[in-house]
């Protein structure tokens, strides 16, 4: 049955006996071939069963180097040298390349080791051999892991950290939905008064990752005993920065299985290759049972919080827009200029790096030129700060209550100071507020307190 369907490969998930389990999935025919489920076998012989661009993304740490033993003959690691070790991984991992898309990834979760009282700083002899085989390397995450072995050897630190080195193929982007995991709980101090330099999403992921090792053994029934298992939440945001629902995921070392259940509860369709027949086993009886469909992931870490942050953060940067253009106009001292009225417009398409649009009304005296002024504004917004707002403006000049756009007309204003757009100090109707001293008013009602630290 291995070699059946008219000469096509098949990957198949055996035991000792040599008997067809449950997960058994030969390749049909058609294109792109199904794949999924823990496969029992060497990474060295099935990652060349691997079709071309089929993998959206790869996730694994490979075997321990000759450090640890994991009882399966002629693996990976343990007995080998140096150089042949290095030398597995590489034509594994050329394999994959082949076999991932051209906007996928590689996510290596590796460490340096001692031998013979030096250091030998494998993450990265192994980036450079994977430079050959079709992998660039494009970002470096250190991974805190806490729960980690509590002796140490004379002249070395305790190691809490791996790395997790990111590769995508050659020099070509790849997909990265950063604003998914963007988590907008540790910026109220500063996006009060500087809202132009925060993501409206919150702020972006850090490359220290703190993911404790899942307990193990007597403490925890639940988890299959491996030498570092990885945690669920560290696999599940990997999977969720760099794959759709659907999209194929694989782990061409997959020990107990860790990245396989996160890819399956996020509705990814899980491959992963295991040499050591236990842990196999292990997988089907255990964690594949438990696995619980996450039907739709969060958006972000605080997901209603960040829909209220993204919005709030947009009236702060559209006001303060207003009031730094008002206060950049009145050092002019021959241009007058006697407020600034400011409103968000609706836009179904936004240019690049714009993320709102929004209309603003200088009312000037009757004496000021209109032409100079509308000179002066270009050259002022074609610069920082402006350029660094994110906002594509429509700006229009009004000497008379009439040319000021009906919006502004209709309605409650709100008052803002020439020092604070971030609360506003009264509301006023129109006739009010053109007969007022307040620099810019706007129908957006915003009222943030600064935080005391």
């Amino acid at each position: 049955m291995a070699a059946s369907l008219k000469g096509q490969p098949a990957l198949l998930a055996t035991d000792k006996n040599k008997k067809r389990t449950a997960d058994v999935v030969p390749l049909p025919l058609q294109h792109p071939p199904y794949l999924r489920g823990m496969q029992n076998g060497d990474a060295r012989e099935l990652a060349r069963r691997l079709p071309t661009a089929s993998i959206d993304v790869t996730i694994t740490s490979p075997p321990y180097f000759d450090l640890k033993n994991y009882a399966a003959k002629g693996q990976i690691g343990y007995g080998q040298t140096y150089d042949a070790y290095l030398g597995d991984l590489t034509s594994v991992f050329k394999e994959v390349s082949r076999a991932t898309k051209s906007d996928g990834s590689l996510w290596i979760v590796i460490d340096s080791f001692h031998r013979d009282q030096e250091l030998l700083p494998l993450p990265f002899d192994l980036a450079a051999k994977l430079r050959d085989a079709g992998w660039s390397l494009r970002d470096v995450i250190i991974w805190k892991k806490e729960r980690t072995l509590p002796w140490v050897h004379q002249g070395q630190t305790k190691r809490i950290f791996e790395y997790i080195l990111v590769f995508s193929k050659a020099k070509q982007s790849f997909r990265y939905f950063a604003d998914r995991l963007r988590d907008p709980s540790d910026l109220r101090r500063w996006w009060v008064r500087y809202p132009e330099r925060y993501n409206p999403s919150g702020k972006a992921l850090e490359e220290i990752w703190n993911f404790d090792i899942p307990v193990q053994g007597s403490w925890n029934k639940e988890h299959v005993r491996h030498f570092c298992p990885l945690p669920p939440d560290l696999v599940g945001r990997i999977v969720e920065l760099t794959t759709n629902p659907g999209d194929r995921v694989l782990d061409p070392f997959a020990g107990t299985g860790s990245v396989l259940t996160e890819a399956k509860r996020r509705g990814r369709a899980e491959l992963g290759f295991e040499i050591n027949t236990s842990y196999v086993t292990a997988f089907r009886k255990k964690a594949a049972k438990a696995t619980r469909r996450i039907s739709a992931p969060p958006r972000s870490l605080n997901d209603i919080s960040q829909e209220s942050f993204s919005e709030l953060i947009k009236k702060l940067r559209l006001l303060k827009y207003g009031r730094l253009l008002f206060r950049s106009l009145r050092k002019a001292r021959t241009l007058r200029v006697h407020r600034i009225f400011a409103r968000h417009l609706p836009a179904t398409k936004l240019p690049r790096y714009k993320i709102l649009a929004a209309e603003y009304c200088i009312h000037i005296p009757r004496r000021t030129d209109r032409k100079k002024l509308a000179k002066k504004v270009r050259s002022i917004l074609t610069y920082k700060p402006f350029s660094k707002f994110g906002i594509a403006p429509i700006v229009r000049i009004a000497k008379t209550n009439a040319e000021i756009p009906a919006p502004f007309r209709r309605g409650t204003l709100f008052a803002y100071g020439a020092t604070n757009s971030h609360r506003f100090a009264k509301s006023l109707s129109f006739q009010d507020a053109v007969t007022s001293r307040f620099p810019l008013l706007s129908p957006i009602r915003v009222v943030v307190e600064e935080p005391d630290d």
